[in-house]
């Protein structure tokens, strides 16, 4: 398999015009592409998060705080890409082979081994249904104090308009960091 490991795609899109409602989800989404910015083209509408709204601009830093907290996990990631030819954003089969029911599965994607990411993809979807490989799972909003035991199942995620549902597998230690305005500031 190759993997550019420094990829992402422009968040709310490049050409055309997208909806207040798929940047709020894109934005979320696009805080856990390894390589996150907003960009778009000159002759579209403006699409950074304050131009799209106040749901947008409460769900690009609820997202982009997560991704913060998250550094020293993804430059760990960045590093082991660099040093061994390993993946950052991977395909869950990448971590759970001998599951058959993660081959197909293209709408969900691990950071790492650790991380499970979950987009909503659709306008106004407030759930999400996700599989969740044989193990443990916790929700990564720590505050809500969910815990996801799986047999390897599908189940329903809450997904709020404000929140992306990313589960941290039971087992690893993730290393995450106070976020700051900077990474300068750390």
């Amino acid at each position: 398999m190759f993997q550019i490991p420094m990829v992402g795609a422009d968040i709310c899109g490049f050409n055309g015009n997208t909806t207040q409602a798929l940047c709020n989800r894109w934005v979320q989404l696009g805080a856990f592409y390894p390589f996150s910015r907003n960009h778009n083209t000159d002759d579209g509408i403006d699409q950074d998060p304050v131009s799209m709204g106040e749901m947008v601009v409460k769900s690009a830093k609820k997202a982009l705080t997560a991704r913060y907290r998250l550094h020293p996990y993804l430059y760990t990631l960045f590093y082991l890409a660099h040093e061994t030819g390993s993946t950052v954003a991977r395909p869950l089969f990448f971590e759970f082979f001998t599951d058959a029911k993660t081959l197909a599965i293209d709408e969900q994607f691990m950071w790492g081994s650790w991380l499970l990411v979950n987009p909503v993809l659709k306008e106004q979807d407030v759930e999400v249904s996700a599989y969740l490989p044989k193990g443990i799972w916790y929700d990564f909003d720590l505050d809500s104090g969910k815990k996801y035991v799986s047999s390897g199942e599908t189940v329903k995620l809450p997904a709020p308009l404000d929140t992306i549902p990313v589960l941290v597998r039971g087992g690893g230690i993730l290393p995450l960091q106070k976020p700051e305005l900077t990474t300068t500031l750390q």
